[in-house]
């Protein structure tokens, strides 16, 4: 199961870093084009999602020996949540004869790719409910922030709101990490 998930997960770790990689290429080679900020930072805020899901399930492969089919499709749900997400975002390089506007290509994304993360966020719930793991901790307030930013995110319209909420995001996102992870077994000794 373990691997399944992390092929999950990093094929959507490449998809993003891809599109990053050629906003960049395209940078390089032609300074008039500018990068769509708002795409590439929601890009890195699913980065940034992907590093800390892959450490939730090193932790939660520890911990864990049998889990139910239910269990299982509610825990494959949040990285092929992710995966989804990750192919929803318009390209962060703007090429206006090809793509039209990037600001109308994210505003035609924006309730699904928001959608998802709720839905991402509420079965993880759901599963930590469920299985008597959920109580009043720092994963609890993680999980309710990144879902109070989300349905921000359904409402809030224009790049600059887009910028600020995606910056926010990946700052919650990184404060979690240092403080839910700041340390990680790297040998798999216990």
């Amino acid at each position: 199961m373990w691997w399944f998930y992390t092929v999950i997960l990093g094929m959507s770790f490449a998809q993003v870093l891809q599109e990053l990689a050629l906003a960049v290429r395209e940078r390089s080679r032609d300074r008039t084009r500018n990068p769509y900020v708002p795409a590439m930072l929601w890009q890195v805020f699913l980065l940034a999602l992907i590093v800390e899901v892959w450490l939730a399930a090193t932790y939660y492969r520890d911990t864990v020996t049998q889990i139910s089919i239910l269990e299982l499709l509610g825990f494959l749900l949040v990285p092929a949540g992710i995966l989804v997400m990750s192919f929803l975002l318009p390209e962060a390089q703007h090429d206006g004869d090809r793509h039209g506007d990037p600001s109308e290509a994210f505003a035609q994304v924006r309730s699904l790719f928001f959608g998802v993360l709720i839905a991402i966020v509420a079965v993880n719930l759901l599963h930590g409910f469920l299985i008597g793991q959920q109580g009043w901790d720092v994963d609890l307030l993680f999980q309710c922030l990144i879902m109070a930013g989300a349905m921000a995110g359904l409402f809030l319209r224009g790049a600059v709101a887009d910028v600020v909420l995606a910056v926010v995001m990946i700052g919650i996102v990184a404060a979690y990490v240092g403080v839910g992870y700041s340390t990680v077994l790297v040998d798999g000794t216990g």
